[in-house]
């Protein structure tokens, strides 16, 4: 026990440092075994060849790029085919037939449905209708001009004008007659905003173009515009607007909105008529 006493701390010292020689000794043992454990968990875990990603699905999100970058327009006018009504109500109207039928006619468009029956010419015509024999006086012919185009029935009839050879009169000279001078087969006349030279006789009188006459109607009411003139002074009406024909040429007619000034041009085709507003 004196031993014991005497030698306490000593052999106390002794202790520790055998324990930590035997630990020193045993950490190269414990981390090498430690790290065969974590090479083992590394294969375990991570394959030696791993499976490629698949490739990142981005068609949704290029779909929806796409649709951001496509500007949104809000369409308030209600002219265009699928846009709203909501300010724009559509008018219906029913056309004159048997069967009634209901259809759009949304205003503004009414000019659309005029369409365009026939276009007949207006002609100026020369007529020989008589010869003046005077003894001792030259001999006058009588040339008939009628206007059919014309403002009114009286300036459309025909006028009679006697004139001699070579007497320009009424935008006509007659150069020369054939046949009998007192009943001549036929003269031939120089007209004077031409120069053309033109051969008159009885049964055969010259005539030119100098205007149109135009028959249209409003099919959905079924109603008609006979023999219509630009000389007209009324104009013609139909689903509350009137129009004023300025114009009628050969395959179009003109026509003046009175409501807003707005001229169109109906254009006469053999399968469809159009309608396209005036330059």
């Amino acid at each position: 026990m004196q031993f014991l006493k005497k030698n306490y701390e000593k052999i106390v010292l002794g202790a520790v440092v055998v324990l930590a020689l035997g630990i020193v000794l045993f950490l190269p043992i414990m981390v090498s075994q430690e790290n065969k454990k974590l090479d083992e968990l590394e294969k375990t875990a991570l394959p030696p060849r791993p499976k490629p990603l698949p490739p990142l699905e981005l068609d949704k999100l290029d779909a929806m790029v796409k649709r951001s970058q496509i500007g949104v327009s809000l369409n308030l006018s209600g002219n265009q085919p699928g846009s709203h009504k909501i300010f724009n109500p559509v008018r219906w109207q029913m056309k004159a037939d048997q069967n009634h039928t209901i259809f759009p006619n949304p205003a503004g468009t009414e000019i659309n449905n005029l369409q365009i029956t026939k276009i007949s010419p207006l002609y100026e015509i020369y007529s020989l209708a008589s010869v003046s024999v005077t003894p001792g006086l030259a001999t006058h012919y009588g040339i008939g001009i009628k206007h059919e185009a014309a403002a009114t029935t009286v300036k459309q009839a025909v006028k009679l004008t006697y004139a001699a050879l070579n007497q320009a009169t009424n935008n006509f000279a007659i150069l020369s007659a054939e046949g009998p001078e007192e009943d001549p087969t036929s003269v031939t006349v120089r007209l004077s905003d031409t120069g053309q030279r033109v051969t008159i006789s009885k049964d055969k009188p010259f005539q030119r173009v100098e205007g149109y006459t135009a028959d249209l109607i409003y099919v959905p009411e079924n109603k008609p515009f006979l023999n219509r003139r630009k000389t007209d002074a009324s104009p013609i009406c139909f689903a509350s607007e009137c129009y004023k024909i300025v114009d009628i040429e050969e395959s179009e007619v003109v026509l003046l909105q009175l409501s807003n000034q707005k001229q169109w041009i109906k254009e006469l085709n053999p399968t469809t008529n159009s309608t396209a507003p005036a330059p």
